[in-house]
């Protein structure tokens, strides 16, 4: 049990300090805004990759995609609205792109501000 409770400790340990092969959370909150960011590893190429989690949006959480570009850089940038379930009105920025130090991971960056009524 022991053992078990330091290896567990170690890894804690190991993952704050140099990170996880794939980390998730928020990063940031300001009132009113949130930014996520996620490193997620893929085989798939940018393009796929944006496809997929952009339809997962769609269909698994029923966000209504308004918007989509790609960037000289080859950046996906697609903006999203949504309710959330007290029927608050959200907009969400998603923009996706290859992580430059790793190849193997996308760099997923959403922002969610509440739309203000007039």
């Amino acid at each position: 049990m022991q053992k078990v409770l330091f290896a567990l400790i170690g890894f804690a340990l190991h993952s704050f300090l140099f990170g996880s092969m794939l980390h998730a959370g928020e990063v940031f909150t300001e009132p009113q805004k949130l930014r996520y960011e996620y490193k997620i590893e893929t085989d798939l190429n940018t393009e796929k990759f944006s496809d997929v989690f952009c339809e997962r949006l769609k269909t698994k959480h029923n966000w209504r995609q308004v918007e989509s570009n790609v960037s000289a850089d080859e950046t996906y940038t697609s903006v999203f609205r949504f309710k959330d379930e007290k029927q608050h009105r959200w907009e969400c920025e998603v923009k996706i792109r290859r992580d430059g130090l790793d190849s193997r991971k996308m760099d997923v960056l959403m922002m969610m501000s509440p739309e203000i009524e007039s």
